[in-house]
């Protein structure tokens, strides 16, 4: 008998699912459950999170990629702000930051390929979508749209990455071009080494099953769709579970859990195996040449602090600020707080500019 290797991987995958939610929900589910009934919406409504627009731009990248993105343009600005998003995100994900910032610098905004808008790595171009090419596509970008431009970098989750990836790649514009640097929830190692909230035993075998299982799906051409069940009630708290540390507001759950349900199933798999295999803390030193912030919630569940004191072990002096009850999706979460650091951390380097330039 034939066996299907492609619709094995998937079922693994399904598997695989129920088994970490199982572990990882249990009891803190249940508690959530019955604490969401009492929580209040915030007066930002899932069409308001995507209703922030500028200037639209494409970026064609190193293989033929075309990203989509925006700017908004401040005249005068003296600094242009670059802000990669993370996984299975897009460019939205920056609502609250957004709002903050352009008061206070151009700000660019870009879809990662095979996310929002911008398009994936065909056959007709490439299948390269490794954290390294990440790298690549963010120097397109400051290459396309910010040629000239002192710049900061501000990145969450596979954005910080793909940050990290272009300090690995191009050493010399940190401390030259480049003058600030933001990481957020984000690491220079491979998330293989987070128990992603479960026991210990469980996350092992977790997490050394699922780039083997993405590369399966990959590679068998599986057209899987999670788009109607990361919407459901279930769906839903499994992506609360693992976005915050606190019960947050439902908008904001949706809010995330739409952006994730856009994102191409297939496309995410591919990315997997990858984003296990990053690994650039080797190449941190240009940091030092720079303002460098990094932020992490406490309770992420996804990217564990421990990964963000890496980092900042091999940057002496970076900023590092670590928020209670938050999880991976501080930038909405904790907006407020986090916005508040954004824009003090923007206004020292304008200043550090400043004295570069007497």
């Amino acid at each position: 008998m034939a066996v299907d290797f492609g619709k094995v991987a998937g079922r693994a995958a399904l598997s695989l699912g129920a088994v970490a939610l199982g572990a990882a929900a249990g009891a803190t589910a249940e508690r959530l459950v019955m604490r969401l009934s009492a929580t209040p919406r915030s007066d930002v409504d899932l069409a308001e999170f995507y209703s922030l627009h500028g200037e639209r731009v494409e970026v064609t990248a190193s293989d033929g990629v075309v990203l989509v993105g925006e700017v908004d343009r401040l005249p005068g600005s003296r600094v242009t702000i670059v802000l990669p998003h993370g996984f299975a995100l897009n460019r939205n994900s920056w609502y609250y930051q957004r709002l903050a910032l352009r008061d206070r610098a151009t700000l660019v905004f870009y879809d990662q390929r095979g996310h929002g808008e911008s398009t994936g790595a065909t056959s007709a171009v490439s299948q390269d979508y490794s954290i390294s090419q990440l790298g690549l596509d963010l120097h397109s970008v400051i290459n396309q749209l910010a040629t000239n431009d002192p710049l900061i970098l501000i990145g969450h989750s596979m954005g910080g990455m793909s940050i990290l990836a272009l300090v690995e790649q191009h050493p010399e514009i940190f401390g030259a071009q480049v003058i600030g640097v933001g990481l957020i929830s984000s690491s220079a190692t491979s998330v293989a080494t987070s128990s992603l909230g479960l026991p210990t035993p469980i996350s092992r075998v977790v997490q050394s099953l699922v780039p083997g299982v993405a590369v399966a799906i990959a590679k068998g051409g599986v057209a899987l769709s999670h788009s109607r069940w990361s919407k459901t009630d279930l769906g839903l708290l499994i992506t609360r579970l693992y976005s915050f540390g606190s019960v947050a507001p439902i908008n904001s759950g949706e809010f995330v859990a739409d952006m994730i349900s856009s994102t191409d199933f297939n496309i995410l798999v591919k990315f997997l195996p990858n984003i296990y295999e990053h690994n650039t803390l080797e190449s941190l030193e240009p940091l030092q040449q720079v303002e460098t912030l990094v932020i992490t919630g406490e309770s992420d569940r996804v990217v564990p602090p421990a990964m963000s004191e890496a980092i900042i072990e091999r940057v002496p002096g970076a900023e590092f600020v670590v928020f209670a009850e938050s999880g991976h999706m501080v930038t909405i979460e904790r907006h407020e707080e986090v916005n508040e650091l954004l824009a003090g951390f923007v206004d020292r380097v304008i200043e550090r500019l400043d004295h570069r330039e007497d």
